[in-house]
């Protein structure tokens, strides 16, 4: 609760040079100043949101990156100005990061955004006004990690923001801060002014304007017991997710950089059910070599041993990802996934080589995305033996067999389960491009979004269909995707029966305190009642 802040960044005069030295000068001045603005953030992060380090990491690494300040310098000795070059490098890979389908790279996407703006804003000699701040409400049209670092430290107690997403860096941030926060209010913010009062809700996404004294009483009560009620959920980190009739589930988390790492292990998630290591190159822009790729993934794989660690196969595509091909019209429904690598194979090799690297830890199991056929896993199994066979012959420690499962995402890979599952050593059901394929909704496409229905039946029919298959060829099931999330699936998601749920490390004490106050078998009775539609009850 507090009063409106607008922050912009205040304009320093500049001269504009006109000799592309001059120009090349102003560009290194603007990153150098940049760079000591992320190093105070990141030596407050170090001691106050240890998890954000390697967040702001990647944000540095951006400033450092050789290729970035060639394509710079060359701009400029074109004759183009420091913006103009900034805005030519970044603006088409910003353009297909936000088109993607994937929310995780919309995000992505978004903060690259606030880089290329910060810079601009250096460029310009502008900076932001900090010392306003103290127990007020900040709104901004976008925050990066760093802004939210020093804005906390100057005494902020809420932000506001029209862009961003739940799956951003700010709000991660934010979270870990326990910073009251809501993220992408989009042109609402418009309605905010200097001075006022207002009330951020970051459990519910809501900013009440100008609060009658009674609401003011109702948050604050609210307020508290929230506090309580925090305090009493981080009591089950530590307790098994068991439903009242003994029904065990284990409970994973899914994570998109070494932040979110750090959070499932605060949590207590029992594994890592889903790296998105597709992430991975859109922190670089970039693909990463071999080498990057072992560093990152031995170290999530050293910190979370002995406990398993799931590794999906670089889920790129037109949307995500562009090497010089021509632009796909419906890039959902192209190359993407494992249709992607098995065209470039060599770069699948080398991810496979990096996995095989790390799996020294013999925690680390593969997961082949976006699967419709039986002769892409096939596929990929051959490529693995090849890869490992070259480890072998050249003398490389690597962890020999490790797990590979199928990503079931597709109708097709529900439909052919029976088939898929002597391939597999296990099953990961991707509900989000699941609902979003059966349903013939594009998630990200605003116009169609409500008929974005991940309660539908038919789609809950497949994943039971999928479920059974497994169960009947004796490979386990894990389920992955936003709807873990959400209170009302819970009974749902416990009435299947599968052995692992995984979700965002922030859902996952709220999920297991669910799961604790359930009975296995009326969740199950449920579940085959709201299914049995039209033909006969699913088998049990």
């Amino acid at each position: 609760m507090g009063r409106v802040v607008i922050l912009s960044p205040l304009a320093g005069g500049v001269s504009r040079p006109e000799e592309a030295h001059d120009e090349w000068q102003r560009y290194q001045v603007a990153v150098e100043t940049l760079r000591a603005e992320w190093e105070q953030a990141r030596r407050i992060a170090e001691a106050e949101a240890p998890g954000v380090v390697p967040i702001l990491d990647s944000y540095l690494r951006v400033l450092d990156e050789v290729v970035v300040g060639e394509r710079i310098r060359e701009a400029i000795a074109a004759g183009t100005t420091a913006e103009r070059a900034l805005r030519q490098l970044f603006e088409p890979i910003i353009g297909r990061l936000r088109r993607s389908a994937d929310i995780l790279l919309q995000d992505r996407g978004t903060e690259l955004e606030q880089v290329l703006q910060r810079l601009l804003s250096a460029l310009q000699q502008q900076r932001v006004e900090y010392s306003r701040v103290a127990g007020a409400i900040v709104v901004a049209t976008a925050l990066t990690p760093s802004e939210v670092l020093l804005l906390h430290r100057a005494g902020v107690c809420g932000i506001v923001t029209a862009v961003g997403g739940i799956t951003s860096h700010t709000t991660i941030l934010a979270r870990s801060l326990q910073l009251p926060a809501v993220i992408g209010l989009g042109k609402a913010v418009g309605a905010l002014a200097e001075g006022d009062s207002v009330i951020v809700d970051g459990y519910t996404g809501v900013v009440v304007l100008h609060p009658s004294q009674e609401t003011r009483r109702r948050y604050e009560r609210h307020r508290d017991s929230t506090q309580w009620r925090r305090r009493i959920l981080m009591r089950f980190a530590s307790l098994p997710a068991q439903t009242i009739d003994g029904r065990r589930y284990r409970l994973m988390a899914n994570i998109a950089s070494l932040h979110d790492l750090e959070e499932a292990l605060l949590v207590g998630a029992e594994g890592i059910g889903l790296v998105r290591t597709e992430l991975l190159v859109v922190q670089l822009g970039r693909l990463p070599s071999e080498e990057e790729q072992l560093q990152w993934y031995r170290h999530i794989a050293e910190r979370f041993s002995p406990r398993p660690v799931v590794f999906r196969l670089f889920d790129l595509g037109g949307d995500k990802y562009n090497d010089g091909g021509p632009p796909e019209p419906n890039p959902a429904l192209g190359m993407r996934g494992i249709r992607f690598l098995l065209a470039r194979p060599e770069l699948l090799r080398q991810q496979l080589r990096a996995v095989l690297r790390a799996a020294t830890w013999h925690n680390v199991r593969l997961l082949i995305p976006m699967v419709s056929t039986e002769s892409e896993v096939r596929a990929v199994r051959r490529e693995l033996e090849i890869v490992r066979q070259q480890l072998r012959d050249a003398g490389e420690l690597h962890g020999g067999e490790i797990p590979v499962g199928v990503m079931v995402e597709t109708p097709a890979a529900a439909l052919i389960a029976e088939r898929l599952a002597p391939l597999a050593d296990f099953f990961s059901i991707g509900s989000n491009d699941l609902t979003q394929y059966t349903l013939a909704v594009d998630r990200a496409y605003g116009a169609v979004a409500e008929l974005y229905d991940p309660f539908h039946p038919a789609v809950w029919r497949l994943i039971l269909q999928v479920v059974e298959v497994a169960h009947r060829r004796g490979i386990p099931v894990c389920f992955c995707g936003e709807i873990t999330a959400h209170a009302q699936a819970t009974e749902w998601l416990v009435g299947l029966g599968v052995e692992e749920l995984s979700t965002l490390p922030a859902a996952i004490v709220a999920l297991k305190h669910r799961i604790r106050r359930l009975s296995f078998q009326q969740a199950r009775h449920h579940l085959l009642e709201r299914l049995a539609f039209g033909g006969g009850e699913p088998t049990k």
